[in-house]
């Protein structure tokens, strides 16, 4: 539960200087991000209600000829980075994994909850420099390897997001960032040449020229030359990947790349376009990298981030690697294809959510890209607007539908108890997964023209809240009373989530 106002949290972190550099953050750039959030939502208003195209006033940025900065020596090479948490044992596991980089996600694998954010920040801290370790489950003290080369980056929470913890609502993202810049920028910068970031839901080219300032900003209170602040922004919504060249000049000195996220921007897609009379969704199964309007997404956005010498990472996997016993999933042959299409399309690395996926990714990034990256590899764009918004095609199935179900209700059950990651149907599901699961189950309840394919049977409201309510009492049985009775409030909260004639919100909070 978040703090009140008028109980701001302590700890040995929150030294004065950290609100008084929040305050100035704010006095500087807090009307500018109430303007930027006015701009992403006129966009998207847009977008929704006329045209899908790219902007005519930014067509100059896009046919011009230029390059971002040069990408530090230290940061050439990316190949394979680890999505995870930052709890002390996600980040120590992910410092060991072998990856080139772990990606401690501040917004989709982390609550986003004073007291989680705060340790989060404090193993944050220690992990910086190799200090950070636990006991675990037979008593034996685990550590960073002190050898481990593998870069520490974050994911600051998104702009829109408010934080709490030092007492009155601050942005989340300054605080996320003024945290990180006081404890950890110069260690990083010392351990790696410099202090880098993944960005989420930047959702116009005006929100990416302010995150640039704010890092000139903070690099000019550190003392930190130019580009020592580096950032890969998300491509999680359709203005992002529309805006993507612009996006990419107004972060020209502080830029990282690109990076795809399938099931955000599938997601975004429901709800822009996710109205009753609209065609509907088949299972996320076959929401796949192969889908027209996702493979679209991933070309588009080599093509661009090569043309401008800039990093195009491919899209996080959650699958679950083989069991103790070797057995494989179709959904882990699946993800080896994907990374072997990705690494043979001229993506310059890739991410993964799961330290067990990090030597199958390499080993297909090693096999299709003997160089440290790809950037010299320019591929013609052949992605239209059309393109982009092409709905997916395929079956619906029971099966389909249960999975979005049980995914639902396990995850909401998970935040109720302050857990994470949320681990359902044989893969992990961070944020997106989560998001995407409640926009199908939506689009789906309130579609008149919505069928289980092979059966013709009628996805009504009546058959969903059955089915909510069956799948609580198989996850969440009598038998355990305290899990049963956070299982009935998620099915409850569910069912009203399906039903309602609005899209949902982040179920995960905000």
């Amino acid at each position: 539960m978040l703090r009140t106002l008028e109980t701001p949290m302590t700890d040995r972190l929150l030294k004065p200087a950290v609100p008084a550099l929040i305050a100035e953050m704010v006095q500087l750039f807090g009307t500018r991000r109430q303007d930027v959030l006015a701009i992403n939502r006129s966009r998207r208003m847009e977008l929704r209600t006329g045209p899908v195209a790219s902007m005519r006033e930014t067509e100059t940025v896009r046919r011009g000829d230029w390059l971002v900065a040069p990408v530090p020596a230290e940061l050439l090479e990316r190949r394979v980075e680890l999505l995870g948490g930052a709890n002390r044992a996600e980040l120590i596991d992910g410092m060991n994994a072998g990856a080139k980089s772990y990606v401690a996600d501040l917004w989709n694998l982390t609550l986003n909850e004073p007291g989680t954010i705060l340790k989060a920040h404090k193993n944050l801290e220690r992990a910086a420099d190799n200090r950070l370790a636990y006991v675990n489950s037979v008593g034996d003290r685990v550590r960073i390897n002190p050898a481990s080369i593998t870069r520490l980056m974050i994911v600051p929470r998104p702009l829109h997001v408010d934080d709490r913890t030092t007492g009155n609502p601050v942005p989340a993202s300054f605080f996320d960032l003024a945290m990180h810049a006081l404890h950890n920028a110069a260690k990083l910068r010392l351990r790696q040449g410099g202090v880098y970031l993944y960005l989420r839901g930047v959702g116009s080219h005006a929100e990416a020229a302010l995150w640039n300032d704010v890092f000139a900003f903070l690099e000019d209170r550190m003392e930190m030359p130019e580009g020592t602040i580096r950032a890969t922004v998300i491509m999680d919504s359709l203005a992002a990947v529309l805006e993507a060249d612009e996006v990419l000049h107004a972060l020209r000195h502080h830029s990282a790349g690109l990076c795809v996220d399938p099931q955000a921007f599938a997601a975004d897609h429901l709800m822009l376009f996710g109205g009753t009379e609209k065609p509907v969704f088949p299972d996320r199964q076959h929401i796949s990298l192969n889908a027209r309007f996702l493979r679209s997404v991933s070309l588009r956005t080599i093509s661009i981030c090569h043309r401008r010498q800039a990093h195009a990472m491919g899209a996080p996997s959650f699958n679950l690697p083989p069991d103790t016993h070797g057995h494989l999933k179709a959904d882990y042959l699946e993800m080896i294809a994907d990374k072997e299409r990705e690494a043979v399309d001229g993506h310059d690395g890739t991410l993964v959510g799961h330290p067990g996926l990090v030597n199958a990714a390499m080993a297909e990034f090693n096999k299709s890209m003997p160089r440290g990256h790809q950037m010299y590899f320019q591929r013609p764009d052949p992605t239209t607007p059309e393109d982009l918004v092409s709905a997916p095609e395929g079956a619906l199935t029971t099966e389909g539908l249960l999975r979005c179900v049980r995914t639902l209700l396990r995850a909401l059950v998970c935040r109720a108890e302050g857990k994470g990651p949320i681990v359902q149907g044989g893969r992990i599901h961070d944020r997106s997964s989560v998001r995407l699961a409640s926009m199908l189950l939506w689009h789906w309840t309130r579609s008149p023209v919505c069928f289980i394919t092979d059966t013709g049977l009628e996805v009504h409201e009546d058959v969903v809240k059955y089915l909510i309510r069956k799948e609580g009492g198989k996850l969440f049985p009598p038998a355990q009373p305290e899990l049963h009775a956070k299982g009935l409030e998620a099915a409850n909260l569910l069912t009203a989530v399906a039903l309602s004639p609005d899209a949902p919100p982040d179920l995960m909070g905000e």
